[in-house]
């Protein structure tokens, strides 16, 4: 098995690394593509065409000191493939870092962290998924980070190879469940459990009917996490969190559909273990012809020695429903992708007959709505493409029913009528927004006691306040927040209502960093401060970014201090982006992206969104859309603050 060690053979081609920043005599793309990562099933990138591998180039990357620290590699199209460089250490004089990509996104990186020139870490990044491994001898040891869906996927992969320690790694430990809160008596019969996890493994794999070895993960079906709170009576010291009976469903690698004899596995119990997600005991296989009950084996019926009565039985009749829909997207995912529009509405259209069968299955009205309103989704996706006209008549006839469901399809309705119209050639944009707005006011007058109401109401504010019209818009805002007042969509509008009224006041940020570090706005106290809400996906934010930095560049050495509040859901895509596009301040980042802590409090929904603030810590403008924009007002902000200066007072507001 390759070793990290192996990596030092590699550095007898790196000229780059103990001179200039030159490419390396000798080094092609094949000598890089023959690195793979160590562990097994990483989904990257690797070109095979010997036309493909020849049109890759090698760039040297360099640190801070232009000093060459390693290679980038990118296929014939720019987009990169691999990166191996020296990142973990001053005084490191290997490479310790190998980064493999997909669709030039990092998705998996390997790391020596000691220069031992030993493998201590990887991690899945992006569409590779989140978790981070502990490696030992090139093989994984533990988790740092590791998520329930993934931890089910390992847990397929371990039984697959026949690979007990891989298994260990995410089976928890009676320590962990004693850490946990959970009784003695439970802990005891863990640590028996585990004594004899082998010869249950044995038994486990006998039942696994339709599994090979090139059996992969599929899914992760878990409903939601549900909690077990603290209770004396049962010795249980701390609040619990876990899946209860979740299933996991498996495929065949390479096969155009799921096989539809193959056992799944039904889990009693997933738990939290901070950062972690680990299985309390082995799974069961369930024959997809054989129906399905709740285990009876869960935490939750061994701490009260009765059936587990919050989950109760499964019915099978649903379970092959959800299963069929389930694999039905599956098998569709690339031909949505594809972004062909009349293949897409066929999708959508056989899509509902799925559809319907779980509706038919469902025992509880909440559930029959979730799942008709997937009926309405499909209908309006399909007319939405202009090849299922048929999908209007449809969704008039759901909402001349009334109820629940009829809300919904009508708000679908206006969704695509206004989409639909805005493709036509030569639309009149402004008339087009104006209906829309005005089907969007008819509606609230018909169905003000819908669940989609307070959405409605918080589209017609956001639109009237980018229509420069503040005082509709506040008007929305105000009725959300006094009608609505329970739904999220009202704290979005308590937000927005407070961003609008911040010229002249005096703000305050705080919040960790990408890094993990604390970013507190106070530290730019008499300084003028810049808070930037963006997202790498925003594109106005990428348009103007570079124009951005230019004007920090111009102000920075007057004072000017700025502070962006990164609104993406991936922390990871946030960071890289900001690294390659060498943006020179501190990013807030805190997850949730448009719903995240600090979007909620400004009431933010166009991005790039600015606050600017003067030196005594008073926001000045929040009006400010473009780098320009920002030029002239810094331009007023700090003459004003310089002739403060020269009277010895503060300096004015600009409103």
């Amino acid at each position: 098995m390759r070793r990290v060690s192996g990596a030092t053979r590699f550095l007898a081609f790196l000229a780059f690394m103990a001179s200039a920043v030159t490419a390396a005599q000798g080094a092609g793309p094949r000598d890089i593509l023959k690195y793979r990562p160590h562990l097994p099933g990483v989904e990257c990138d690797t070109p095979t065409d010997p036309a493909a591998i020849d049109a890759c180039k090698i760039e040297t990357v360099t640190n801070a000191e232009k000093r060459g620290i390693g290679y980038l590699l990118r296929d014939g199209q720019g987009k990169i493939l691999r990166r191996f460089v020296i990142a973990n250490g001053a005084d490191h004089t290997h490479l310790d870092q190998w980064s493999y990509y997909q669709d030039g996104f990092e998705v998996y990186r390997e790391d020596d962290l000691d220069g031992d020139q030993h493998l201590d870490e990887c991690r899945w990044l992006n569409a590779g998924g989140s978790r981070i491994a502990i490696v030992k001898a090139n093989k994984i040891a533990a988790w740092k980070r590791i998520s329930p869906e993934e931890s089910s996927k390992v847990l397929v992969q371990a039984l697959v190879a026949e690979d007990a320690q891989l298994l260990a790694t995410v089976m928890a430990t009676p320590d962990e469940l004693q850490a946990a809160g959970l009784p003695r008596e439970f802990v005891a019969k863990a640590q028996e459990a585990a004594a004899g996890r082998e010869e249950k493994l044995a038994e486990l794999r006998k039942t696994l009917v339709g599994w090979t070895k090139q059996t992969i993960w599929n899914r992760f079906d878990g409903t939601f996490p549900h909690v077990i709170p603290a209770d004396p009576a049962v010795s249980l010291g701390k609040d619990l969190t876990l899946y209860e009976n979740a299933m996991i469903f498996p495929t065949a690698a390479g096969a155009q559909q799921a096989t539809a004899r193959m056992a799944f596995l039904q889990v009693p119990d997933l738990i939290e273990l901070g950062p972690t997600w680990k299985f309390v005991s082995l799974p069961h296989a369930i024959d997809p012809e054989k129906p399905v009950v709740a285990a009876a084996d869960g935490l939750r019926s061994l701490l009260y020695d009765k059936p587990d009565s919050a989950v109760g039985p499964r019915d099978e009749a649903m379970d092959l429903a959800l299963k069929a829909l389930a694999d039905y997207d599956a098998q569709n995912a690339a031909l949505l992708q594809a972004g062909d529009k009349e293949k897409t509405a066929r999708y959508h259209h056989d899509r509902i007959p799925l559809v319907r069968a779980v509706v038919k299955n469902a025992k509880n009205p909440e559930d029959e709505l979730n799942y008709n309103k997937q009926v309405v989704d499909s209908l309006a996706a399909a007319l939405r493409t202009g090849f299922y006209p048929q999908g209007r008549t449809l969704l008039e006839s759901i909402v001349a029913e009334g109820g629940k469901l009829a809300s919904f399809a009508a708000y679908r309705l206006i969704e695509v009528d206004f989409a639909l119209k805005s493709e036509e050639p030569g639309t009149n944009v402004l008339a087009n927004q104006k209906k829309w707005m005005a089907d969007l006011e008819a509606f609230l007058t018909k169905h003000a006691k819908s669940d989609e109401a307070p959405d409605v109401l918080l589209q017609l504010a956001s639109a009237s306040e980018y229509n420069a019209d503040e005082d509709k818009a506040r008007q929305y805002y105000d009725r959300l927040v006094k009608d609505y007042a329970s739904s999220d969509a009202a704290k979005k509008a308590a937000g927005a209502l407070k961003r609008m009224d911040l010229v002249g006041k005096a703000i305050a940020i705080k919040a960790p960093g990408l890094t993990g570090e604390t970013i507190d706005s106070a530290q730019a106290a008499g300084k003028t401060l810049l808070v930037v809400f963006w997202a790498t996906w925003a594109s106005p934010v990428r348009a103007d970014l570079p124009d951005l930095i230019k004007v920090y560049e111009k102000y920075h050495g007057r004072g000017l201090e700025v502070i962006g509040v990164n609104l993406d859901n991936d922390r990871a895509e946030a960071d890289r982006f900001q690294k390659e596009s060498k943006i020179p301040w501190s990013q807030v980042f805190e997850g949730g992206g448009m719903e995240s802590r600090l979007a909620i409090e400004y009431g933010i929904f166009s991005l790039p969104t600015m606050f600017l603030v003067d030196g005594g810590g008073k926001v000045v403008s929040v009006a400010i859309r473009t780098a320009a924009e920002l030029d002239r007002q810094l331009e007023k902000t700090l003459a004003a603050k310089s002739a403060a200066a020269d009277r010895g007072g503060r300096p004015a507001v600009d409103r």
